[in-house]
């Protein structure tokens, strides 16, 4: 959608996909160390590494917490029938 409309207009869709990957990623490797049990958290596999890194990288681009709240305001926004322009967003990044 960013590619077409621009990412002003998705920024619904961005926040919501900055919720859900890193969710989902880490999610997937903890359902991978479960499998391995105890190999899982070893170093003898890559998972624990992975589990790390994912959780962190959830951190990077700021909390989900950040992305929940510009989400919700965009949506209460959309129903409101305020423009979304005007919505003031978080910043995530450093200034």
């Amino acid at each position: 959608m960013m590619d077409t409309v621009g990412n002003k207009v998705a920024k619904a869709e961005i926040a919501m996909i900055k919720i859900v990957a890193p969710n989902m990623a880490l999610k997937i490797i903890d359902w991978a160390i479960q499998v391995y049990g105890g190999a899982g958290v070893s170093d003898d596999t890559p998972l624990a590494y992975m589990w790390a890194l994912q959780r962190t990288l959830r951190l990077a681009d700021g909390p989900d917490e950040v992305h929940r709240n510009s989400l919700a305001k965009l949506e209460l926004a959309r129903h409101m029938k305020l423009p979304t322009d005007k919505v003031q967003m978080p910043i995530t990044r450093g200034a």
